[in-house]
Formats: structure tokens, sequence, C-alpha cells
């Protein structure tokens, strides 16, 4: 996203002061200079406040106690805005914010008013920097990181504080904490582009339809069992049709062609054709039925007394090894040490027993020991409870299926009993059997009426099959790969300009967010398994303008991230600041004289820091901002290319609060 840094603006307390302003160039590397305790590196954690940080990070002091409030000047595509936000004082935060258009040769002199608070200012950023508002995750129940994205899980984009820019264990602002680092990675391929908004919405989309025909197939499974439930009754019903000569014995092997041929009888009797219906009776149907019914009731039974006898035998058998297991514990308990007599009973000493030397005795203890292990390794073996949990259990779902079968017949045997027991050739029976058939029929008929389920299953079904037609996971997954192959090929060229050591592929790990080394078929390598701080904050500084370069110049204008990066004092691997904060780039011309005489190869080192920096914007045709807070004045980095000085306080009396408002 075209969006970068005009100007910071402090306003003082009082507004009897002028407003301190820093001026920003787009397209530049903006730099910010001095000596220790000035306030440089508190510029970060101002954008960072002003952009609505929920915890203000600027430290506690000066800045603070004299600042009544922060602001950017921000360019969003050309139009200018000021986003400011009040300073908390010694407070953790302040919700009082203000964005507003800027107008040129507007006047900075009043301090802004408060105009929004924390949550709808985040939205208004999010609306200028269109960040989709969609969920990253499909589901509606998403946990935490899968909230829709937003401006401020892209600011690790932005920033590389002093403690990330060498850091070996965190490559991403704020990806040490566990929570920032899970919403990073679920936003990182948003950010990328590899899934863009309308992915999200298809996402979405697909998954509201897999939630539809889960409900749809959940009703169409109820009707099955539901229409399962009325088999023994349609069975009955066609028994007894047969029976009586309404149907003619004949091959209906299914519950749907039995229901066929007594809805037709049920046609008939509307009709008044039923005496064309009728057959000759057969009442033996009834009574054959029935012996192969009560054939089948016995042979189920036999079955489930089978397994019966068969369980209660594994569960003694259990129990019985449970107990021995118990018994040779004891056993073992009560048998003399044998490691202890070996020892007591070694060779050339005495007998624990007699006193006497003992030479004779070893081959009796060597088969002594030989015999215990023996006997120890089969009780141990005897003693082990016998595995028999998986036949139980299998044991017990076939009972369990055997009995619900078992009942089934039963009952079926029961209802055949009772035809035999009615009376035969009534002609009160056949119109009980017609009123019986028309309830079926009207029940079947409710539960099969209200829609035509299976047209709308086979709706959803093309829907979701088009969905993955048009945007297919495989052709996601090669867009993934495509772009962090592009992305470390990237990163791996600013390496190389930066002479970092060659550790081969390269890539953006986005599972760990460091970078991960592979060479030929050896193990994958991270970020801190590679040494020395100036590898870490040369592969830091060769991630960030490789993402910068691939987001301005494939992913366009259009892409959600900022188009600035602040980098705060990246030298410090080749010049640390002592403890009080003094550092040797603090001196003055004949201090600096000397290091550069004296340390030659780290000034070197610290001016292709900044050429770095420059081909970055370069090889992005300046379409992004870099901003550097440094102890490095413009001796080391004045003949570089696209550089601007912002600010220079080598003075005691310079820095970010004016020495006027002190």
């Amino acid at each position: 996203m075209q969006i970068y840094i005009s100007k910071v603006i402090l306003w003082p307390h009082g507004g009897t002061h002028k407003a301190q302003v820093l001026n920003f160039l787009p397209g530049k590397i903006n730099i910010i200079h001095g000596r220790s305790g000035t306030g440089k590196s508190s510029i970060l954690a101002i954008i960072d406040f002003c952009l609505g940080a929920s915890r203000c990070a600027i430290p506690v002091g000066l800045i603070r106690e004299k600042v009544f409030w922060f602001g950017l000047e921000l360019c969003i595509k050309n139009e200018r805005y000021l986003v400011a936000r009040r300073s908390p004082g010694k407070g953790s935060s302040s919700s009082e914010l203000h964005i507003s258009p800027f107008e040129e040769g507007s006047s900075l002199k009043t301090a802004p008013n408060f105009t929004h608070n924390l949550h709808d200012f985040k939205g208004v950023i999010n609306r200028m920097a269109q960040i989709t508002n969609l969920p990253i995750s499909a589901d509606d129940d998403a946990g935490f990181g899968d909230a829709r994205p937003s401006y401020r899980d892209l600011v690790p984009f932005n920033l590389l504080p002093q403690h990330i820019v060498a850091n070996p264990n965190t490559l991403f602002f704020k990806s040490d904490s566990y929570q920032h680092k899970e919403k990073l990675k679920k936003t990182l391929p948003y950010a990328l582009g590899i899934v863009t908004a309308e992915d999200l919405l298809a996402e979405r989309e697909k998954n509201r339809l897999n939630k539809l025909l889960e409900i749809y197939l959940k009703r169409q499974q109820d009707r099955a069992k539901a229409f399962s439930s009325w088999e023994s009754e349609i069975s009955r019903l066609w028994d007894e049709a047969i029976e009586l000569g309404v149907i003619a014995k004949g091959n209906a092997g299914t519950s749907a062609d039995r229901l066929e041929q007594l809805t037709e009888v049920n046609s008939a009797f509307l009709e008044g054709k039923l005496e064309q219906q009728l057959k000759t009776p057969d009442y033996a149907h009834t009574n054959e039925r029935y012996k192969l019914v009560k054939k089948k009731e016995e042979e189920l039974q036999s079955a489930v007394d089978k397994h019966r006898r068969e369980i209660r035998s594994y569960e003694r058998l259990s129990s019985r090894a449970t107990g021995f297991a118990v018994a040779v514990a004891e056993e073992k308990a009560r048998i003399i040490n044998l490691d202890w007599l070996q020892h007591s009973l070694s060779e050339n000493q005495e007998c624990v027993v007699c006193g006497n030397p003992h030479a004779d005795l070893q081959p009796i203890m060597t088969r002594l020991a030989s015999e215990f292990q023996r006997v120890t390794t089969i009780s141990d073996a005897l003693a082990t409870n016998p595995v028999v949990d998986k036949e139980l259990d299998g044991l017990k779902a076939a009972l369990l299926k055997l009995s619900d079968e078992l009942q089934v017949t039963r009952k079926e045997r029961l209802q055949l009993a009772a035809i035999e027991n009615s009376a035969k050739g009534s002609l009160s029976r056949t119109y009980v059997l017609l009123g019986r058939l028309q309830a079926l029929l009207m029940a079947l008929h409710t539960l099969n009426k209200s829609d035509d389920l299976e047209e709308q299953i086979q709706e959803i079904k093309q829907k979701i099959s088009e969905i993955d037609k048009d945007r297919p996971f495989s052709l996601r997954e090669a867009r993934e790969q495509s772009i962090h192959e592009k992305i470390g090929r990237l990163i791996k060229g600013y390496a190389k300009n930066y002479g970092l050591e060659e550790r081969g592929e390269i890539r953006l790990d986005k599972n760990e967010l460091t970078l991960s080394f592979r060479d030929g078929e050896n193990k994958k390598e991270y970020l801190w398994e590679v040494g020395s701080g100036a590898n870490w904050m040369g592969y830091h500084l060769a991630t960030f303008l490789a993402l910068h370069e691939y987001l301005c110049l494939e992913r366009g204008a259009n892409n959600p991230v900022f188009s600035f990066l602040v980098i705060d004092q990246p030298s410090q691997v080749y010049f640390p600041s002592a403890q009080s904060g003094a550092n040797q780039l603090d001196g003055d011309e004949d201090q600096l004289a000397a290091i550069r005489q004296e340390r030659e190869s780290d000034i070197t080192a610290t001016t292709r820091i900044f050429k770095g920096l420059a081909r970055g914007l370069t090889r992005s045709q300046n379409k992004y901002q870099i901003i550097v807070l440094e102890h490095a004045d413009n001796s080391i980095w004045g003949e570089v290319k696209n550089t601007h000085q912002v600010a220079a306080w080598k003075n005691r009396s310079d820095g970010l609060i004016p020495i006027e408002w002190i």
C-alpha cells in the first residue's frame, strides 16, 4: 500500500513553543543520526504509537513529560493525512487519537483535538489501507489469529527496532510474543498475496455450503432411518396380504418392491377394483415364514450364547493372570539378591558361610545365575497380563449387534404368530389390512413430501465443485511455492551483496517466521544456527529489502503492507553501545578519524549497510521509503546514493526535544 511518512510531529504542552517537526522524503534513505540519549530510537516507538499500538513504548521520562501530542503526516495514495495521539504521560497508553486530511501550509502550532478512540481509529486506517474485512479463517467460530486482518498485523513488515535488527531468534517485530507470532503466521499469506480477498470470500462461501450440505445429508440420513423403522410394518402387511389373497406370492425381495405392490393394492381399492386384485388365499405362507424366522431366531440365540461364553472365558483369563502376576511378584521379592551373592563369592575371597576359600564354587555360581535368569524370564512372561482388550472389545461389539438382530427377529416371529392365530378368511381382516396400509402410506408420504432433498444436495455439491474448479487448492499451493521461491532468491541476492556466507537455498519459513537454509540434501538450518551478529543483521536487512522489493514490484501499489521501513541502529554489530549508552561513533572529528584508521574494516562494513539499502531502493524503483536511526554520521554514508539527512544531533544540546522546551 502506498503509505509513507512525510513528517513526525511533536506538540509541546502549553502551546508557547512551536512544534518539533522532522521531514522525510519518499523513495529515499532518511537518516537521523547523533549521540546517545538524544531520542533517536524513540522515533520508531513514536511512529508505532501514532499508528495505533496498544501500548506506548516511548521511554518514560523527558519525552513523555514535555510532549502533549505525538503526530505523523502520512501520504496515503497521494492524499495527505494528519494522524496523532495524545501522550500517555506516565501511563501505559492513550485512547485519544486524531485523524484528518492535511493540507499543505496548514499550521502545526496548535495541537490536534481528539476525534477518534483507538477502535474507530483502526477502522478508519483499515479502510484507507483497503484491508479486507473478512476473517482469515472461513470458520464462523474462528479462534485467536483467525479474525479479520488489520494493518496492525502488518506493522512487523515496517519496523526493525534495535533489539530485533540483529536478533538471531526473532526476525519480525513482536514475533517474540506467542500471540503476535500466531497472528502474523495467519496473516502472512494475505500480506504476500498467496491468499487474496477473493480467495477468502470464496472460502467462506464454500464453508457455508459445506455446513448446509452437512445439514441436508443429516436430514437425508434421518429420513433413511425413519423409512427403515417402517420396514417391519411393510413386511408384516405384505405377509398378511399374501395370506388373504390380496397379493400373489412372488419375488419381492426388497422393502421398496413390497411397498410398490402394497401401493397398487390401495390404488385398486380406491378405484373400486379390489375384486380384480384378489387372488387365492395362501394360508400356508405365514406358516412357512414363521418356520424360517423361528429357525433364524434359534441360530441367533445360539450365536449370542456362544459370544457370552467366550467373553466370560476371556474375563476369567484376565482375572487369573492378574492374580498370578501378583503372586510372581511376591515370590521374586523373597529371593536372595544374586548380585550380592556373586560379589560375596568372587574368586580369592572367603565364603560368607564357612569362611574358607571357595575357588571351586565359581562354576556353581555361574550355573546358578544362568538358571536364575531362565526362571526369571519364564516368570516375567507368565506374570505379564495377557492382552485381551481387543478380543473383549470385538466380542462385546458383536454380541451387541447379534442381540439387536435377535430382538428384531423375535418381534417378527411374534407378529407372524399373531397372524397365524387370527381368524382365517375374514372379510374384516381385509379391510383392517387396507386401513393399516393407508395409514402407512400417509406416514411415508408425509416423510417425503417436504422438499426435493436429493436435488438440493446435488445442487450444493455442484456449487462446491465450481468453487474448487475456479480456485483449486493445488493452484494456491503452486502460487505459495512460487512466491516463497521468488522471495528466497531475492534474499539470497541481497545476502550476497552484503558479503554473507553462502548457505544454500534460503526460504522465509512460514511456520517459524524466520529464515531457513538448506544445502542440497543436508538438514534444514535456521537463522539462529548461523553464527555472528554481522550475519544476523545482514540477513535481517536482506530479508526486509527482499520483501519490500517483492511487494512493490510484484504485488503493486494495492498490497496491504505500508511502503516504509524504519531501522534502528543496524551498525550496532560493528560499533555496539556501552552499558552507559556511549558509542564510539559519538566522538568528535579527531576521534572518528582515529577509528577510521584503526577499524577500517568495520567502517567499510557500516558503509556497506547503507549501500545495500540504496541498492534495495534502486531495485524497487524507489517505490518505498527507508528511515534509519543511527550513530554513524554522513562521513560514513555521505557518498551513498538516495540518502537524505533528516537531523544531525551531534551536540549535547541537540535532540528530539528542543532545548527551549526544557
